[in-house]
């Protein structure tokens, strides 16, 4: 933003008015969708602009979206908190539980984006995901899968299995935690469930006195 390049913590009118597209079609396009989201409504969501405006600031409605998934995304937030936690942890067991911890404490709070995800997966076959998974989110997930690597006890599993598993669990858990307000989920909260994932990752669900 231009006020914040010169310290000055402060938006341009520009910057300003962009921001406030970007929330009114966040809003709409997890609440109508994304067909469902036309221009004109869009334009009335942000603060009743005339519609030239909005073209003033973005060219198509895709290329608004496209900046959600880019610049709205919960990433950099949930990096800087689990990267610095993960740096205490030297053992396999302290690595799983600090980081479902951090992860089931930050990710619920962004469920709108893993619905805008989910609009991308059906209307534009996850492209823009992907390139924001290929560009940001990969490399630094890799360095934490790198670091877990280093710790002793780990048994050789694919990286892409690891990644798979962790982000079906986390995806999973934020579905469920919102689409099934099923009471009983809630009678633990985000620390106490991520301790039981955390338990069951580490040590599976099968007695280990069990006879074969």
């Amino acid at each position: 933003m231009t006020g914040d390049l010169f310290g000055k913590g402060e938006f341009s009118k520009g910057d300003q008015a962009r921001a406030e597209i970007l929330d009114a079609a966040r809003r709409l396009f997890v609440s109508q969708g994304y067909h469902g989201t036309s221009m004109r409504a869009l334009a009335r969501e942000a603060g009743d602009r005339a519609v030239g405006g909005i073209y003033n600031h973005f060219p198509t409605k895709e290329t608004i979206f496209a900046a959600l998934i880019e610049e709205r995304n919960p990433y950099e937030t949930l990096f800087g908190s689990i990267e610095p936690a993960l740096a205490e942890a030297d053992t396999i067991e302290k690595f799983i539980h600090t980081a479902l911890r951090v992860i089931m404490r930050e990710m619920p709070k962004h469920y709108d984006f893993i619905q805008l995800a989910q609009i991308d997966a059906r209307e534009f076959e996850g492209q823009h995901m992907l390139r924001l998974l290929n560009q940001t989110i990969f490399p630094r997930i890799l360095m934490i899968i790198g670091r877990l690597q280093t710790l002793p006890g780990l048994k050789p599993i694919e990286v892409v299995v690891v990644l798979r598993m962790m982000a079906s669990l986390i995806i999973g858990y934020m579905i469920t935690d919102r689409a099934l307000p099923i009471e009983f989920f809630h009678q633990l909260d985000h620390d106490q469930w991520s301790e039981q994932f955390a338990n069951v990752v580490l040590y599976g669900i099968a007695d280990q006195n069990l006879q074969k």
